[in-house]
């Protein structure tokens, strides 16, 4: 057999072997395959990213959203307007407007957080203060930073107390936010005619 053919066989055998990793990396799916190979030749041939399409599309019926992540965030909408105050751009706003809408904002969430839940400190000492860690520490309730060497125990200073839940007031999420997540409703004011 010719060199040239040996060649040939190679480079196409190296080319299934890509292609057939490309389709595990896709998921089986083609049209991930498609896009996949259509960006590569789009930057090798442009020496650049394709430009994404600036449409908006809509998803048609159920939207697929984890309503139990969310819900602390809508509960924290409803009582203080957190995510109307996050979302809005503060940019060009006077620093005193700021400071009044964080101290609204603080306020409200503050309120909300007492009521509904019972804090404590997990390491129940001044932050800056000297401690001391030994071993068998819960590693969900301390986090250790810095230069960690050899084994427990370890000295450091606490950059900050930890909070625990002793106990919660918070309802739980509801079916109608489970089928309809909407962190905050629109609100259209009909004038008097």
């Amino acid at each position: 057999m010719e060199p040239i053919l040996y060649a040939f066989y190679i480079i196409l055998g190296i080319a299934v072997i890509k292609m057939a990793i490309l389709l595990v990396l896709c998921k089986g799916n083609l049209s991930n395959l498609a896009n996949a190979i259509t960006t590569f030749f789009s930057v090798l041939a442009q020496s650049k990213t394709p430009q994404k399409e600036k449409t908006i599309s809509i998803p048609k019926g159920e939207i697929k959203v984890n309503a139990d992540l969310i819900w602390p965030l809508y509960l924290l909408q409803r009582e203080a307007r957190l995510i109307d105050f996050l979302l809005e751009d503060i940019s060009s706003a006077p620093d005193d407007l700021v400071g009044a809408g964080v101290r609204e904002v603080h306020t409200k969430c503050r309120k909300y957080l007492l009521e509904k839940l019972t804090l404590q400190p997990v390491i129940a000492q001044e932050e800056g203060a000297r401690i001391t860690i030994e071993s068998g520490f819960n590693p969900s309730k301390i986090m250790l930073t810095g230069f960690l060497e050899g084994q427990p125990p370890y000295n450091g200073i606490l950059k900050h107390q930890g909070w625990q839940v002793l106990s919660s007031q918070i309802p739980e999420v509801t079916d109608s936010f489970r089928k309809n997540p909407v962190l905050a409703q629109a609100e259209l004011e009909i004038p008097q005619k």
